[in-house]
């Protein structure tokens, strides 16, 4: 059985700093999967952000 839960770095949620070209830092929050038999954790990115990373790939991919 798995549970989600909210990340938190120092009372704000656990970022990934997303590979974009401007001025502003764009992010995208990460998201604990744990396996509540085993206490793995896994960290996760929704699927809309994870659509953003791959744009943003796709972009400097370029």
């Amino acid at each position: 059985m798995h549970q989600q839960y909210e990340t938190l770095a120092y009372a704000s949620p656990l970022k990934i700093k997303r590979q974009v070209v401007g001025m502003m830092t764009k992010t995208v929050n990460l998201i604990a999967d744990v396996n509540l038999e085993t206490g793995e954790v896994k960290l996760v990115v929704s699927p809309a952000d994870l659509q953003k990373l791959r744009k943003d790939a796709k972009i400097s991919d370029q």
